[in-house]
């Protein structure tokens, strides 16, 4: 999620294809950049999308400070 213009914002177009017994391949692909990454399962897609919101978070504890001061 290098450089995301809009943080508190996420889209991504994702597409889910059967393959083999009990395989399902995905690719995401975001729709302000085009960027587009492909998964071999959706435990890995899952992984990704969880790794977006962190990213999210971390720019907004940054730009937010962690209330401690």
């Amino acid at each position: 999620m290098a450089n995301h213009p809009y943080p508190d914002y996420l889209a991504y177009l994702v597409r889910l294809w059967h393959e083999g017994e009990g395989v399902w391949r995905s690719t995401v692909e975001n729709p302000h950049t085009g960027e587009r990454h492909a998964f071999a399962d959706v435990e890995a897609l899952f992984v990704f999308m969880r790794r977006q919101l962190e990213e999210v978070a971390l720019v907004e504890k940054d730009d937010w400070g962690d209330g401690s001061q």
